[in-house]
């Protein structure tokens, strides 16, 4: 900590290269990449030890059906590309065969429904199946898990690139059209050039029935519940009897629908196109949905496209960086145990748990002291706060990978037989209880998920390590790091995300028209201050861009300290390499945002992001009093606020 410091700044003029001064001095930025920071670092770090696990495993010779057996052979399948190579593109043919027998609408839909399923990283790179699918409580049923289905069948990133009128949007088009008409061809399609005419003009089709970005981000119109019964009637065009039977749902009474329109408009589309068409479609989507298992020639292909086209990338990444994203995507949780039993022990854990227990007393009496709520949505809150649950380092159950069959040297076939495990376990949670919750990251990938419905959030162990967090350090450090963090994420579940969510996870605004107002009143002078941020003379922060992230991250912090003075138990903190315990919290506050990124990277951050720059993250300090005690600043200070211009609203 003290060796990144520059002690000769004053912590009031300038707190964040008082925290990170020599760091900033003595770092730069490796070469290829726009920014680099604490958490580019932990990620890297992190990365490294998984592969070394994976690696570890594929070398083990590990017992057949063992967890390092599955994790081992995946990895090394995936890696022999003479196998691959040597199998060309025969491990389709059934596929293809299934394909060009469908004769029928019943039979299209049939074999829609057969690839409905979970899309796991590592598996599929794009929402390449017509619809897709997650299992999860619903949005007024907190009891039962239900199938969530959501639009897809798309090659392109989103349902703008099928409609952009623009000659930057045309070319895209034409470059996807002879894409499509290459994978055809390799997959030994003739006539190739024409039939990817007519899949890309369905898959336009597929898109204009698509609800936009900014009607599907509205939970409120993704909670459509659908009887199983209603289906026919609601989108005419698929036999939808065909459909839920071959995905196994036709037992299932009740379905979320997310986005109507798409289903709507891909059923009618069902109907209207031709079988053969759907059949060059399928094609086409079943060798883009396994291309990272096919033959060299596809993968380039793949790349081509979706790296060079779409994003510029000039080289492939390298076989390996492939692998281990595969291998996490199909079984994550086996790479998680391994990961978990070397780096995050039992004790860890513990100490973890002990944290977030202060950090929730800690916000119990915050919103207990609110004064911007009324009383019945403070009991609202209260309510919330009592049933909210967080997962730390990893699930208390495991997902038991032992009906996984993976078989070293089938590549493709260890693909699919992931796919159809996936599709027995989600179909299995249909009729389990909604808890315990999937966790949706993995506990060896570094990160903090919030799920709103349930009422649940997870931290894995991957970011609960150092710098964030120590479990054999400084309790200073990991309250004013990873508690600041956790706490941040937590107030996600009271503030403009969250409110529209109840106790149970339950579609529903608790708060009342007067709350929002004393709410926004009070953040007024949270924007007064982030848009006073100029990195450039040209380049000022928006205040109401990010301010739903900065009310969290100042929140975060108070929590956060309150919760380390409450593990302190009254009884006062060392003072270590000059610091007391109050300084040493908030430098930690300021070193986990320490990042050096471009000015080309900065700039964009200011004009796309939600998330404000770290340096000005670290200036949330500039509203919490204890930090003004602890560093003695003053009226003559830069970063000193009058303290009724201070944001605090817990």
């Amino acid at each position: 900590m003290t060796q990144d410091m520059d002690r000769s700044v004053k912590p009031g003029d300038d707190f964040y290269r008082y925290a990170n001064g020599e760091w900033l001095k003595t770092t730069a930025i490796p070469a290829g990449v726009a920014s680099y920071g604490t958490g580019t670092m932990l990620a890297a770090k992190t990365s490294e030890r998984v592969r070394a696990l994976v690696v570890e495993a594929a070398s083990a010779g590990a017992a057949k059906g063992s967890l390092s057996q599955k994790v081992g052979d995946y990895y090394a399948s995936f890696l022999d590309e003479d196998g691959i190579e040597a199998n060309g593109m025969s491990p389709l043919a059934g596929e293809m065969a299934a394909i060009a027998a469908i004769g029928s609408k019943r039979a299209l839909s049939s074999y829609l429904g057969g690839t409905l399923g979970r899309e796991a990283d590592g598996l599929t790179a794009n929402a390449d199946h017509v619809f897709g699918v997650w299992v999860n409580q619903g949005f007024e049923d907190t009891e039962h898990n239900l199938p969530h289905l959501w639009q897809g069948g798309l090659g392109m990133p989103d349902r703008e690139a099928y409609l952009d009128a623009s000659p930057k949007g045309a070319e895209l088009r034409a470059k996807y059209r002879a894409h499509i008409a290459v994978v055809l061809t390799l997959a030994g399609v003739s006539d190739a050039d024409a039939k990817a005419e007519r899949v890309l003009a369905l898959e336009i089709g597929i898109a204009k029935s698509h609800a936009p970005d900014s009607e599907a981000a509205d939970v409120f119109k993704q909670n459509n519940p659908w009887k199983r019964t209603e289906f026919a009637a609601n989108a005419p065009g698929m036999d939808w009897d065909a459909y839920f039977k071959s995905a196994g749902l036709m037992g299932q009474a009740d379905f979320l629908v997310w986005q109507p329109a798409g289903v709507v408009g891909t059923a009618a589309l069902v109907a209207s196109e031709p079988l053969a068409v759907w059949r060059d479609y399928l094609r086409f989507h079943l060798v883009e949905h396994y291309a990272s298992v096919l033959p060299k020639a596809v993968r380039s292909e793949e790349f081509a496209f979706y790296g060079t086209a779409l994003t510029g990338a000039e080289q492939m990444p390298e076989r390996g960086v492939g692998a281990i994203a595969a291998v996490n995507g199909a079984v994550g949780e086996a790479v998680g145990q391994l990961y978990v039993k070397q780096y995050f022990s039992p004790q860890a854990k513990a100490k973890a748990l002990a944290m977030v227990a202060d950090l929730r007393t800690a916000f119990l009496a915050r919103i207990a002291n609110s004064t911007w709520m009324s009383e019945e949505t403070r009991k609202k809150a209260l309510a919330k706060m009592e049933a909210f649950q967080i997962g730390i380092g990893y699930p208390d159950v495991w997902i038991d990978f032992a009906k996984l069959d993976v078989v070293r040297g089938d590549a493709f076939g260890n693909a699919r037989r992931a796919e159809a495990f996936y599709r027995a376990h989600d179909l299995a949670r249909l009729r389990q209880p909604v808890y315990p919750v999937e966790w949706p990251v993995n506990p060896q990938v570094p990160g903090g998920v919030i799920m709103f419905s349930p009422n649940f959030e997870v931290f894995s162990a991957g970011i609960l390590q150092p710098p964030f967090f120590d479990p054999e350090g400084d309790a200073a450090s990991n309250y004013g790091s990873a508690g600041a963090g956790i706490a941040h994420e937590i107030s996600h579940s009271f503030d403009e995300s969250g409110n529209i969510y109840d106790a149970h996870g339950r579609l529903v605004k608790w708060w009342t028209a007067e709350d929002e107002g004393r709410y926004h009143a009070a953040a007024a002078t949270l924007v007064a201050q982030f848009d006073k941020y100029c990195p450039y003379a040209d380049a000022c922060v928006n205040g109401k861009q990010v301010l739903t992230e900065s009310i969290a991250n100042v929140t975060g912090l108070v929590v956060a300290h309150d919760a380390y003075v409450l593990s302190l138990k009254g009884k006062p903190d060392a003072v270590t390499g000059g610091l007391t315990g109050e300084q040493r919290f908030f430098v930690a506050y300021s070193q986990r945002w320490r990042r050096l990124q471009t000015e080309a990277a900065t700039r964009r951050q200011i004009a796309t992001d939600t998330h404000p720059p770290g340096e000005f993250i670290s200036d949330t300090v500039r509203n919490v009093e204890s930090w003004y005690e602890a560093f003695e600043v003053t009226q003559s200070d830069t970063l000193y606020v009058k303290p009724e211009d201070r944001f605090g609203i817990w």
